[in-house]
This record gives structure tokens, C-alpha cells and sequence, in this order.
């Protein structure tokens, strides 16, 4: 039965509507602990990532070397 008290003075069950508990639903899902597999992977990807990021900075630098006029 609804009270009209506000959330922070309830000390029962809180009513929410369908639309409030699948925000509720995807905040929790977003915040929620990464799998073992899902960590080892996203670590691997992003220093693969930068690694590549670097070997491609690398590769241009010395194409553009090649121009220099020194």
C-alpha cells in the first residue's frame, strides 16, 4: 500500500515502475564485476592496442625521416 513517504523514510519495500527498475537493472549490469575471461581480454586489447599505436607512430616517423634535409 502506498504511504507517500519518501524512499530514504521507508523502512519497508520500495514500489518502482517498469521503466525505473530497467534503469535499475542496466546501472547494475554496468557496475557489475568483469568475468576473469572478460578482464584478461580487455587488458590484452588495449596494450595490444597501444602497442600497435606505437609500432604505426614508429613506421611514420621514419618515412618522415626519410625527408628531413639535415
Amino acid at each position: 500500500m502506498p504511504t507517500g513517504q519518501s524512499v530514504g523514510e521507508c523502512s519497508g519495500y520500495v514500489l518502482v515502475s517498469g521503466s525505473e527498475y530497467s534503469v535499475y537493472a542496466l546501472v547494475q549490469e554496468a557496475f557489475a564485476m568483469p568475468s576473469k575471461e572478460d578482464a584478461v581480454a580487455w587488458s590484452t586489447s588495449c596494450c595490444g592496442l597501444v602497442i600497435v599505436w606505437f609500432v604505426l607512430g614508429r613506421l611514420a616517423g621514419s618515412v618522415a625521416g626519410m625527408f628531413n634535409d639535415r
